[in-house]
């Protein structure tokens, strides 16, 4: 998952994973917690490069 959202997987693969989570409720919910948690992480290395 960490993969697709940094668009890091191969595309086939990447269609793949867009088809199970479509189908499978648990993982959307993990898919979009990974996305949050990717998204703030990049937020807060983004700001201590600024102040470094």
């Amino acid at each position: 998952m960490e993969s697709h959202i940094m668009g890091d997987l191969a595309p086939e693969l990447a269609e793949q994973l867009e088809t199970h989570l479509r189908q499978c409720d648990a993982c959307q919910r993990r898919y979009e917690e990974q996305k949050r948690l990717i998204a703030l992480l990049q937020r807060v290395f983004a700001t201590k490069r600024r102040f470094a």
